[in-house]
């Protein structure tokens, strides 16, 4: 409610609400993620009194903090033993709700950044710097807001605790089963039409949900086992899940918030810049999926559902029309300029309204709670890890270390764009086997974004790149927690499904690269360079996922499969010699694969 009514009438000063923000989701994390139990409903033990100890502290630094926000402020350099006493306790409290929600991994990069400002004149080469004192540095993470209640906290609390709450109340209302037959309705009657629609559908999905995990275990429960009844096996079916779920971070409007944290570190962005930004190359995601599994279904010989079983497309929209309209109203509230706080939070009254118009849809006051309820329960997690961000990059401003970072990548890359994207790539995914998509993103953007800037990559390309092989990480072995997910309820490998999940997305790792170098792919230049670019990029992946399932129009010898791949890059990375090239040799493979169709047809 305190969220909500923020969103709706306006919130507190910076420093007021941000504190309160972390005080909230600290006394949440210590209630929903006891120590020693899996939950409140299990039996009390000793560790409650730790509990109860831990949000009392939370709650007194609190107090303590809002006595004199002022004078506490204007001594945020040279912080009273008060000051200190309450600043270590918060940055303390914090690391234990991080490990608690998020895992032990995040405790211990924020954890090492913070050695590393108070001890940095003992580190070699590019980390040796001037130290600072320990109060110097509680002051400056818990006071100033450029530490802990930095960026990543402003966005949490402003934009992402409502736009958590806005998805749980629209899926509630039946987004979820809404999107699932509109999805069916649309591709389930195709070649391989069950994996097709549940890659539409949990895309659809992912876009609410924010998680990537949760969203697998939501959709996938029902999805995976459509897919392996169809003639999937499961291995396959578990990494299209898992691919698609992935995707949900990357569709507009939400894109798992970071479409809110992007424009904080782009000069003079918009949200509306990032959404429109990230259309095209969401869109070629999904068409890289689509034709994966088109091509599989083709070369296994499944077909579609008869037309008969399927639900209907009219019959869908005119009972989910409440839903549509509430998922349309968030969309044009953020591009008609409003913020995304009061975006989010007029939409989720909104939805409230219309879906009262239909008793399918209708939310009573328990389901509202119950919704309000799921998404704060999802954004503990987030908020924890954006507060240990904060630790993180206020470290590093303390000690310089972003800089050098940045110029470190430059040197090593030798002012080579490509190599120095290759390096970025494999930090991200690194990273991203220990931290969230959000966090990934918000260290490199600090840490490495620059250097890419500064060898000519446009800003918008550089940021979002950071940010797709950051959501990738999820899905690429050896630890891709949303690819095991899909493999439990499969019953497939996990190892082997995270192998046949980068088969399925080899596209996806390559759109990066595509609008660093195309960037005309983020809506950057005239209408028909965008328009040319973008149809030679969706052909140019269309190929690379034949040569990679070895089918078009008919089974390809391994010849065949090389030559279809290197279309495939000449039409990615387009040139006007590269596309007349490619042009003559699939105009000349599409009529030898067809000439062979023809003569096995009359044989």
């Amino acid at each position: 409610m305190y969220h909500l009514l923020g969103g709706l009438f306006g919130t507190a000063e910076a420093f007021r609400h941000r504190t309160v923000h972390i005080t909230l989701f600290l006394v949440l994390a210590f209630l929903f993620y006891p120590l020693g139990r899996s939950g409140w409903h299990e039996k009390l033990r000793w560790t409650s009194v730790i509990d109860f100890v831990l949000i009392s502290c939370a709650v007194g630094v609190l107090l303590y903090r809002m006595q004199d926000v002022d004078a506490l402020a204007s001594r945020s350099s040279f912080p009273s033993r008060g000051d200190v006493v309450s600043g270590t306790v918060l940055i303390l409290l914090v690391l234990e709700g991080v490990r608690r929600t998020v895992g032990f991994a995040l405790v211990i990069l924020p954890a090492l950044f913070m050695f590393h400002a108070l001890y940095s004149d003992h580190f070699p080469s590019i980390f040796l710097a001037a130290p600072t004192r320990f109060s110097s540095l509680v002051g400056y993470l818990t006071v100033d807001l450029d530490g802990m209640l930095g960026v990543p906290i402003a966005v949490s609390s402003s934009f992402i605790v409502i736009f958590m709450m806005y998805g749980a109340v629209l899926v509630r209302s039946g987004a979820g089963t809404f999107f699932t037959d509109l999805a069916y309705a649309a591709t389930g009657w195709m070649s391989g039409g069950a994996a097709k629609a549940a890659a539409l559908a949990s895309g659809l999905y992912g876009t609410l949900s924010g998680s990537t995990t949760a969203n697998v275990v939501t959709t996938g429960s029902f999805t995976i086992p459509l897919m392996k009844s169809s003639g999937f096996n499961p291995r396959f079916a578990a990494a299209v899940e898992a691919m698609a779920s992935n995707g949900g971070q990357i569709v507009p409007p939400v894109m798992g918030a970071a479409a809110f944290i992007i424009p904080m570190y782009i000069p003079g962005a918009s949200y509306r810049d990032v959404v429109l930004a990230a259309a095209i190359p969401a869109l070629l995601y999904y068409i890289s999926i689509l034709a994966m599994i088109h091509f599989q279904a083709r070369r296994a010989g499944l077909t579609g559902v008869p037309r008969k079983d399927l639900p209907s497309a009219w019959i869908t929209l005119r009972e989910g029309w409440p839903i549509l309209i509430a998922f349309g109203a968030i969309v044009g509230f953020l591009l008609f300029g409003f913020t995304p706080m009061i975006a989010g939070a007029t939409a989720l009254v909104l939805t409230v309204i219309v879906t009262l118009f239909r008793a399918e849809t209708r939310l009573s006051p328990q389901d509202f709670c119950a919704a309000l309820e799921t998404g704060i329960r999802a954004t503990i997690p987030i908020v924890m890890a954006c507060a240990a961000a904060g630790i993180i990059i206020g470290s590093m401003d303390l000690s310089g270390l972003a800089g050098r970072v940045s110029g470190a990548v430059t040197a090593l890359a030798d002012g080579n764009l490509g190599l120095a994207l290759v390096i970025t790539a494999i930090v991200c995914v690194i990273l991203g086997m220990g931290m969230t998509t959000t966090i990934v993103y918000i260290t490199l953007a600090a840490l490495v974004a620059p250097s890419i800037t500064e060898m000519g990559a446009p800003v918008m390309a550089a940021n979002l790149f950071i940010f797709y092989f950051g959501c990738l990480s999820g899905v690429t072995p050896p630890v891709a927690l949303t690819t095991y997910a899909a493999a439990g309820i499969a019953g497939s490998n996990p190892w082997s499904t995270g192998i046949e999940a980068v088969k399925v997305g080899i596209a996806s790792f390559m759109i990066p690269f595509m609008f660093i170098y195309t960037p005309s792919l983020l809506l950057e230049g005239v209408w028909y360079r965008i328009l040319i670019d973008s149809l030679t990029a969706a052909v140019g992946i269309i190929c690379l996922a034949a040569a990679v399932q070895g089918f078009f129009r008919r089974i390809l010898s391994g010849w065949e499969r090389c030559l279809l791949g290197a279309v495939a890059l000449l039409f990615i990375v387009p040139t006007w010699q590269s596309m007349l090239v490619a042009v003559v040799i699939l105009s000349g493979f599409w009529f030898r694969v067809r000439k062979d169709g023809l003569e096995q047809a009359d044989a």
